[in-house]
């Protein structure tokens, strides 16, 4: 069966469904299997980089495999940072909103976690968010882990190169959904339209994820609000572009045929990568710089929380 179809089968489950939490436990095993299935994640990924503007531009750390309504399939890569510092912090300590999240372990060692009680984050005083733990571990190899709706967490950045295969929904069905899948061929059109619905601060009627109360960092020996801060782009177009090879080299997505016609659209500075990858020549887990409103270290947040 094709990738698309697949997803699309997947996505319908979800959406069919009253309760999002059995939606999820329900493709939980199907989703596991197609972390492992290399023929499925090749296909998925040929389909999303065959388009010129894809590696061109890529600024994120991001495969967006199918987004559907209130339905988002993507692969994630989660390189190790640049000057190798361990229990570095991926991205700030955040949650998303009304949405679960399914994880599975594609490739790569794993990374190291902490997943806080469930809102949590709400219990503020002085300015101080009161985060509580509610586990520690290193997301690896086989099964998967769901993060629950309103659950902040964080990911450290990993020694080598990991990628996952992840699954978002909201927590219910939306009254948005009808709308979002209407205007997913009209972008332009749906960032206006979900602009001036946080203008307006009518998110909530509309079935928008909130925007402020998100992300979280330590500062000064406690857990504060980041202030004016959404997610960032993870790097620039010659950080990022290195980092996808290496993970198409890890997974053994190297067909020749297919990357020499990449090469033909794929800018000069990286074509030598599309060469290293059909000579399977290694190609260096070249890391990422990140953005320093990003990095914290396991000892900060563990200090804060704990004083």
């Amino acid at each position: 069966m094709q990738p698309k179809l697949i997803l699309k089968e997947i996505a319908n489950t979800i959406h069919n469904s009253k309760d999002r939490y059995t939606a999820h436990e329900k493709v939980k095993k199907y989703f596991e299997e197609l972390c492992s299935d290399m023929k499925f994640i090749h296909r998925a990924l040929k389909d999303c980089i065959v388009d010129p503007k894809f590696l061109n531009n890529a600024d994120n750390l991001f495969f967006y495999l199918l987004v559907e309504g209130d339905v988002m399939i993507a692969i994630n890569l989660f390189p190790p940072i640049y000057d190798r510092e361990k229990n570095i912090t991926h991205d700030n300590i955040h949650h998303h909103g009304w949405r679960l999240l399914t994880t599975g372990v594609i490739s790569g060692n794993g990374y190291e976690t902490i997943n806080f009680v469930k809102k949590s984050h709400e219990k503020v005083e002085n300015n101080e968010v009161k985060l509580e733990i509610k586990s520690m571990y290193r997301h690896e190899l086989g099964g998967s882990k769901f993060i629950d709706s309103d659950q902040a967490h964080v990911v450290f950045h990993p020694e080598a190169t990991t990628a996952t295969l992840a699954l978002w929904s909201a927590n219910k069905q939306l009254r948005n959904q009808k709308i979002k899948k209407m205007l997913k061929n009209f972008p332009n059109i749906r960032k206006f339209i979900t602009t001036m619905t946080h203008k307006l601060q009518i998110n909530q009627i509309l079935g928008l994820n909130q925007i402020k109360g998100v992300y979280f960092h330590p500062e000064n020996g406690k857990i504060v609000e980041t202030k004016n801060y959404t997610k960032p782009f993870d790097g620039p177009v010659e950080e990022i572009v290195p980092c996808m090879f290496k993970f198409f080299q890890q997974i053994k997505l190297n067909d020749s045929s297919f990357f020499l016609k990449i090469k033909e659209f794929l800018n000069p500075k990286y074509k030598h990568l599309c060469d290293k990858l059909i000579a399977n020549e290694t190609i260096p887990d070249l890391e990422i710089k990140g953005n320093i409103r990003r990095r914290f270290s396991k000892d900060q947040i563990l200090k804060a929380i704990n004083n």
